[in-house]
C-alpha cells in the first residue's frame, strides 16, 4: 500500500452501559443499557468498514473525542472488529462530562515511543474540567512523527469557555511550535470547537516569524459549505486534522492527496429534509439509534516517489 488513511471522529457520549439497577448513572442518559450500548459500538466498528470499502483500506491512525471509559475501545477492537490488531492510547482526563480523547493505530506499521496526556490550565486556583491532548510520538518505517488529538472547550453556554479554549490553543501552538522548529512531523486532529477560518485558528497555521507551518485542507471544504457537524441548523466543520505538509513530505516522503468529511449515507438521518444531518445517538434526552452527532473526517497521505 503506497498510502496512508487517518482519521478522526467525534462519536457523541460512547460510554459504558450504565448500571441495569441505575446505581451509575456515567452517561447521563436514561436507559443507556446493554443493548443500546453494544449496537453503537457495532456501528462505529462499521465505519471503518464502510471507510475500508470506500477508500480501499483501513484507516491506521484513528483519534477518537467523547470516550467514557477505556472500555469501549477495548469492545471497538475486539476479535470481531476491523481493527482488531490497533493499539490504544488513552487517559481519563478531569473532564466535568466525564469524557477523554484517545488515539488507536496499527501496531503492524507504527511503534509507540511514547505518550503524554497535556493539560493546559489556565487558572491554577480554578478546577481543570476539561479534556487533556494526547500528544503520541510514533516510529513509522524509522521514522519519527508526532500525532496530536484533542476535544477543546465547547461554546455551550454563550461561550463561557472562550478564554479557556485560547489559552489552551495557544500553549498547544507553543508546544507544536517548538517540534515543527526540530524538523519534527506533526499530525494535529481533533474537535476544535472552532471552524478553520476562526482568527484563533488562522493564527495557529504560522510560527511566530510568519512563516507557514501547518496546513488545515478542511478551511476549503468549510468554505466550500461541507460541514461535520450542526448547531441546530447551522453548518459548522469544528472537526478537522492539521498537518506540517512539507516536514511529511521531507521526512517520510507524504503529500497529502485527499482530505474529506465522511458523511456517507449510511450516517446521515434518514428523514428525507434533515438527511444533510449526522444521525445521532441521541436529541437531547430521546433516543435516536444512530451513530453520531459529528461525521468522521479524514485525510489520505500518499507515499511520494523520491527516486
Amino acid at each position: 500500500m503506497n498510502s496512508e488513511l487517518m482519521m478522526f471522529y467525534n462519536v457523541e457520549n460512547l460510554f459504558p452501559p450504565d448500571d441495569k439497577y441505575g446505581e451509575i448513572k456515567s452517561s447521563g442518559f436514561r436507559n443507556w443499557d446493554e443493548y443500546k450500548y453494544h449496537l453503537k459500538i457495532r456501528k462505529i466498528s462499521n465505519v471503518f468498514r464502510f471507510l475500508e470499502q470506500d477508500f480501499g483500506q483501513l484507516p491506521s491512525i484513528i483519534g477518537l473525542a467523547e470516550i467514557g471509559a477505556r472500555s469501549v475501545l477495548e469492545d471497538l477492537v475486539n476479535e470481531n472488529s476491523p481493527i482488531q490488531p490497533y493499539e490504544i492510547i488513552y487517559k481519563q482526563s478531569q473532564d466535568s462530562r466525564g469524557l477523554s480523547v484517545a488515539l488507536l493505530f496499527d501496531k503492524d506499521k507504527y511503534t509507540l515511543i511514547r505518550f503524554d496526556a497535556l493539560k493546559f490550565q489556565m487558572d491554577e486556583d480554578v478546577e481543570f474540567d476539561t479534556r487533556d491532548i494526547l500528544h503520541a510520538e510514533l516510529l513509522f518505517e524509522d521514522k519519527k512523527i508526532h500525532v496530536f488529538v484533542c476535544h477543546l472547550p465547547s461554546k455551550r453556554e454563550k461561550d463561557i469557555k472562550k478564554a479557556q479554549r485560547n489559552y489552551i490553543l495557544e500553549k498547544l501552538h507553543e508546544t507544536i511550535r517548538d517540534l515543527a522548529g526540530k524538523g519534527e512531523p506533526i499530525i494535529l486532529m481533533g474537535d476544535f470547537n472552532e471552524n478553520p477560518d476562526a482568527a484563533e485558528l488562522q493564527k495557529f497555521l504560522f510560527d511566530h516569524s510568519g512563516n507557514k507551518m501547518l496546513s488545515n485542507p478542511f478551511e476549503a471544504l468549510y468554505l466550500n459549505n461541507q460541514f461535520s457537524t450542526y448547531h441546530g441548523k447551522k453548518g459548522v466543520g469544528f472537526d478537522q486534522i492539521l498537518y506540517t505538509e512539507n516536514l511529511l513530505l521531507e521526512q517520510l516522503h507524504f503529500t497529502a492527496i485527499t482530505a474529506e468529511i465522511y458523511n456517507a449515507p449510511q450516517l446521515r438521518n434518514k428523514e428525507l429534509k434533515n438527511n444533510h444531518y449526522p444521525q445521532r445517538t441521541y436529541s437531547g434526552s430521546r433516543y435516536m439509534g444512530g451513530w453520531s452527532d459529528h461525521f468522521p473526517v479524514v485525510v489520505k497521505l500518499r507515499k511520494h516517489d523520491n527516486s
